[in-house]
């Protein structure tokens, strides 16, 4: 059975409705309800899933930046807040660790890079430097390195 309700009631119940539909949405929104997380909280999280123990913290603030543009603020806080990552936070995970190596945004479609010369994947490649730095002196390559006999 209908009542009769006025146009006041229909819009004052329509509207108290939508208002808690969309509230509860931004709750269980993913990467709504986690809190980006802090420059020092992603250092330490990539010093653990990079195995690194010195990292740049200039990088690292563009490295985040870039993800938290990307929207994926929220996996990282996930991933920081769980001491023992699950299989669904690896990729967030691995997209932290080529971040750093690379030296390329992890935001998509980014022209910019976050840190070419600091890029982890320098110190893997002992045999080679970043573009247009000087490695010593001229002729140094004519020589041995110092911690090696010839």
């Amino acid at each position: 059975m209908i009542e009769n309700v006025s146009r006041r009631e229909l819009l004052k119940n329509g509207t108290s409705a939508a208002t808690m539909l969309i509230i509860g949405v931004q709750f269980i929104t993913p990467g709504m309800a986690a809190a980006s997380p802090s420059l020092d909280q992603f250092i330490a999280v990539s010093k653990k899933v990079t195995g690194q123990s010195s990292l740049d913290s200039g990088m690292g603030k563009n490295i985040l930046d870039a993800f938290v543009a990307a929207g994926q603020g929220g996996d990282i806080a996930t991933l920081i807040g769980d001491p023992a990552p699950e299989r669904s936070q690896m990729k967030i995970a691995n997209a932290i660790v080529t971040a750093w190596y690379s030296g390329l945004s992890p935001l998509p479609g980014a022209s910019e890079v976050t840190g070419f010369n600091d890029a982890l994947v320098w110190n893997a490649l002992s045999y080679t430097k970043p573009w247009g730095s000087c490695g010593g002196e001229t002729g140094y390559w004519g020589e041995p390195p110092s911690d090696q006999e010839p």
